[in-house]
C-alpha cells in the first residue's frame, strides 16, 4: 500500500500543488491572503486565529504564524459548540531523513519560505539542503483534508527517507492510538479524528508521533511525493466511510487537486463577472468580493449528528454560533446559490427539518444537541418565501420548488394562527414560552430600543405577543404573500395565486395606512390597542421600501430620513438607532446602534427600489469603503460595525455580514 500510494503521488503532485498560473486570470492564485491565515497555538482554547475550511467539514487548519518552525500547517481545530478546541499545535510535519548522515534534515534552517493562503488551500515552500519542498493542504470531502508534500532534489543523488510527525495537546494525548494505516485520537465515545499515512510504522510516546516510509534514492532533478489524510468524524460508519473513501484518494492526489482548483476558479469566474443589477461594482471591490466569498465557505458545515442538511453558521470563530439559525439561514442561501446550488436548497432543508406539526420554525439548533438544545421559544422574522424563490429563481429547480411549497405555506399560516392577537391581519412578535425577552429575539433584534415598553399578552396556550404590531415583520409577511402568489402561479395553483395576491395588496395598504407617520415621513410599529404610533426610529422604518411596500411619496420622504446625517447616514451608514435618539449606543448597544450589514443592505435595496440608484450605490459604496478593515485588508468581516468611529464589532467572519455584501455584487 505505501509503495502504491507513493508511486501515484510523485507524478500526481508534479501537477498538483507545484503548479499555478503566472498571469492573472481570475483564478485563485490571483488572490493569496485574502485573509490573514498565519498563527501560532499554545493553548487547545486558544482564541483568535483566522483558519481555513471547506465543502463543509468540522475541523479547520492554518499557516505557521513564523517562518520557523516550518514543515507543517496548524491544527486542526475542532468545531463542537462551546467544547470547540485545537487538537494540536501542528498535528502533521514533514520529516527528511538523510540516510547518509542517518540524521534528520534540521528543517529549522530552511530559506526562502512563504506561506500562503489561496482560496481553497494553504500552501508552504521553502528550500534546505539543497532540495526544494512544497506543501500543500485542501478538503476532499466535507470530513477529510490532503497535506501532500513534494521534495525536488536540487543537488547530487541521494537516499532519503520521508515521514511525519506531529503531537496532540494533553487533554486528548491517552486517546491517541495507531490504527491500520495511521493513527487515531479518541475525541469522545462517538467522535474520532484520523490521520491516514499509508502505514502503520508509526512510533508513539506521550503525545507524539513518528511515522517513516521505507528509503528512496532520489537522484539530481528528481522530485518524490508523500501525503496523508485527516479526518474529523462522527460515528464509527463515518470512520470506515472515509478511510475507504481516502484510501483511494491518496491513490490519486492529482484528481482531486484539480478538481478542488477547478471548483474554486469556477467560484471566482462566477463571482468576478459581475451584473448589471449590481450596487457594488466587482472589479473595484474584487478583493471584498472574495473575502465574503470565502467567509461564507469558510463558514459550511456539512449534514452532521443533529443538523439533517448541510448549511452555512453564523460565524465558526464564536463557538456560540456553530450552529443554525432561522434569519441566517435565509440570507445565507441567497447569497450562497449562485456558487453551490446544493447547498444552498440544503440550507433552507435544514431549517425546515426543525419544522414542527402547527408549522412553526425554531429558532436555532445545533450538531450536538447534548451540548445545546433547539431554542423552541421562538422562530424568526418570515424571510423563507423570498429565500425559497430566490434560490428556485437562480436554480430552477422545479422539485425543490414542489418540495418547499406545502411547508412554506404551513409556516406562513402559522403566523396568523399564533402572532395575530386581535385578528386583524397585523402580526406581533411573540414567544412560546410567555417570555418577552424570546419575543425580542424573534423580531432578530434583541434588545432594539422599540421594545423597551413592550408587554407580552397570551393568545391561546403557547402562543404570546407582545402589546405591538411590528412594521418589519408585517412588510416581510406581505412580501412572502406576494412570493407565494408567484410560487402558487408558477406550480399551476391559481386559486392558492389570486387568495395571496388579495391578501397582500390588503396588507400592504393596511402597512401605507396605519403604520406611516406623514409628519415623521416614516413607518413605526404600532401598540396594539391604541394603533399609536412608537416613534422610535430603526431599520424596521425602512422594511417597506425594502418589500416594495410604501407608495412612492412614502418612500421619498422616508429616503429623506435615512439620508439625514443627524440620524442614518452615519459615517458608516445605517445604525440600527437613529443617531439622533437618546438611547443611541454604539459600543454596546448592539441593536442600539450598531451597523448591522444586512439591515444596512435593506436600506440600500430600499433605496434603489424607488429609483434612486445614484444615492444607492453612494451609499453602498459609502459603506464599504467606511468600515475599517472590510474592503482592502486581511481583516475578517465582522458582526456589527461602529457607525462613528466605523471598527468592527462582535464575532468576526461574520456570515451574514458576508452574504449581504454578496448580494450587493
Amino acid at each position: 500500500m505505501q509503495k502504491l500510494i507513493t508511486g501515484f503521488l510523485i507524478m500526481a503532485l508534479m501537477m498538483s500543488c507545484q503548479s499555478q498560473p503566472q498571469s492573472k486570470s481570475g483564478g485563485r492564485y490571483d488572490y493569496p491572503d485574502i485573509l490573514d491565515m498565519k498563527g501560532t497555538i499554545t493553548l487547545p482554547q486558544q482564541g483568535g486565529v483566522s483558519s481555513f475550511s471547506d465543502l463543509g467539514t468540522w475541523h479547520s487548519f492554518s499557516l505557521s504564524e513564523e517562518q520557523n518552525p516550518v514543515g507543517g500547517f496548524v491544527g486542526p481545530y475542532l468545531m463542537r459548540q462551546q467544547q470547540s478546541f485545537w487538537l494540536s499545535p501542528s498535528i502533521i510535519k514533514l520529516q527528511i531523513k538523510d540516510q547518509e548522515s542517518g540524521t534528520f534534515i534540521d528543517l529549522s534552517q530552511a530559506k526562502e519560505v512563504s506561506n500562503t493562503f489561496y482560496p481553497g488551500l494553504l500552501k508552504q515552500t521553502f528550500e534546505v539542503n539543497q532540495l526544494e519542498v512544497s506543501l500543500c493542504l485542501f478538503n476532499v470531502n466535507e470530513r477529510s483534508s490532503i497535506i501532500s508534500a513534494e521534495i525536488i532534489n536540487n543537488g547530487s543523488q541521494r537516499q532519503l527517507q520521508l515521514g511525519w510527525t506531529g503531537s496532540v495537546f494533553s487533554l486528548v494525548n491517552d486517546s491517541m492510538e495507531k490504527s491500520e494505516n495511521g493513527l487515531i485520537v479518541k475525541i469522545n465515545e462517538q467522535e474520532r479524528a484520523q490521520l491516514l499515512l499509508g502505514g502503520n510504522q508509526i512510533e508513539l510516546k506521550d503525545s507524539t508521533y513518528s511515522y517513516q516510509e521505507a528509503t528512496i534514492e532520489l537522484k539530481a532533478g528528481e522530485r518524490q511525493a508523500i501525503s496523508a489524510a485527516f479526518s474529523y468524524t462522527f460515528t464509527a460508519e463515518e470512520l470506515q466511510k472515509y478511510t475507504i473513501a481516502n484510501t483511494g484518494i491518496l491513490q490519486d492526489v492529482k484528481t482531486a487537486f484539480a478538481k478542488n482548483e477547478k471548483r474554486w476558479n469556477g467560484y471566482l469566474q462566477k463571482l468576478l463577472q459581475g451584473s448589471d443589477k449590481a450596487l457594488l461594482d466587482v472589479q473595484q471591490y474584487d478583493k471584498l468580493a472574495v473575502k465574503s466569498l470565502l467567509t461564507l465557505m469558510h463558514n459550511w458545515r456539512s449534514a452532521a449528528g443533529d443538523i439533517f442538511h448541510q448549511g452555512i453558521v453564523p460565524s465558526y470563530s464564536a463557538t456560540y454560533f456553530q450552529g443554525l439559525w432561522a434569519w441566517d439561514s435565509w440570507k445565507h442561501a441567497v447569497a450562497i446559490a449562485p456558487f453551490e446550488a446544493e447547498l444552498a436548497k440544503d440550507q433552507i432543508r435544514a431549517m425546515y427539518d426543525y419544522q414542527n406539526g402547527e408549522g412553526m420554525i425554531a429558532d436555532c439548533f445545533f450538531r450536538d444537541l447534548s451540548i445545546e438544545g433547539v431554542n423552541w421559544r421562538n422562530t424568526k422574522a418570515p424571510l423563507s418565501g423570498w429565500c425559497i424563490y430566490e434560490v428556485y429563481r437562480e436554480t430552477q429547480d422545479l422539485d425543490f420548488l414542489k418540495e418547499m411549497y406545502p411547508k412554506l405555506l404551513k409556516y406562513h399560516q402559522w403566523w396568523y394562527a399564533n402572532r395575530d392577537h386581535d385578528q386583524n391581519g397585523l402580526c406581533e412578535y411573540g414567544s412560546t414560552d410567555g417570555t418577552r425577552i424570546a419575543a425580542a429575539w424573534e423580531s432578530g433584534m434583541d434588545n432594539a430600543v422599540r421594545f423597551d415598553q413592550a408587554k407580552i399578552i397570551e393568545n391561546h396556550k403557547g402562543a404570546y405577543s407582545l402589546d405591538q404590531e411590528s412594521v418589519d415583520l408585517n412588510a416581510y409577511l406581505a412580501k412572502e404573500k406576494y412570493y407565494i402568489n408567484q410560487i402558487a402561479d408558477i406550480l399551476g395553483e391559481v386559486e392558492t395565486a389570486e387568495k395571496y395576491l388579495i391578501e397582500a395588496d390588503r396588507l400592504k395598504k393596511q402597512i401605507q395606512e396605519v403604520m406611516y407617520c406623514a409628519s415623521d415621513g416614516y413607518f413605526y410599529d404600532v401598540e396594539l390597542d391604541s394603533q399609536n404610533k412608537i416613534r422610535i426610529q430603526g431599520p424596521e422604518g425602512w422594511s417597506p421600501l425594502y418589500n416594495q411596500l410604501a407608495t412612492a411619496e412614502q418612500a421619498k420622504e422616508a429616503i429623506k430620513v435615512m439620508m439625514d446625517s443627524t440620524r442614518f447616514n452615519t459615517p458608516m451608514p445605517f445604525p440600527t438607532l437613529s443617531a439622533a435618539h437618546e438611547k443611541f449606543n454604539p459600543q454596546r448597544g448592539y441593536w442600539r446602534g450598531p451597523v448591522w450589514l444586512d439591515q444596512a443592505y435593506f436600506a440600500i435595496v430600499g433605496i434603489n427600489n424607488y429609483g434612486f440608484e445614484a444615492e444607492a450605490k453612494q451609499m453602498a459604496k459609502k459603506m464599504v469603503e467606511s468600515a475599517k478593515g472590510l474592503a482592502y485588508t486581511q481583516e475578517p468581516i465582522r458582526e456589527n460595525y461602529h457607525p462613528l468611529t466605523k471598527e468592527g464589532l462582535n464575532a468576526k467572519h461574520f456570515s451574514w455580514s458576508a452574504a449581504h455584501i454578496l448580494m450587493l455584487f
